[in-house]
């Protein structure tokens, strides 16, 4: 009887880490393909404007 208890016991703790490595393994994938365009989005539509917006005026300070 203990040997049957022990291979159910087995058999559901690796059950559960095979769901712990599949959720483990869905976190770790990065952005999705939207998360991605938005990040791009905001990249060259906002930070690089304000960028060049904010270095160039000091550039040309510092060359004049």
């Amino acid at each position: 009887m203990s040997e049957e208890l022990n291979k159910e016991i087995l058999k559901e703790l690796k059950a559960m880490n095979d769901k712990l490595e599949s959720l483990n393994n869905e976190r770790n994938k990065g952005l999705s393909s939207v998360g991605k365009f938005v990040a791009l989005f905001l990249g060259f539509g906002l930070v690089g404007p304000l960028v060049s917006y904010i270095m160039i005026p000091l550039i040309i300070k510092m060359f004049n």
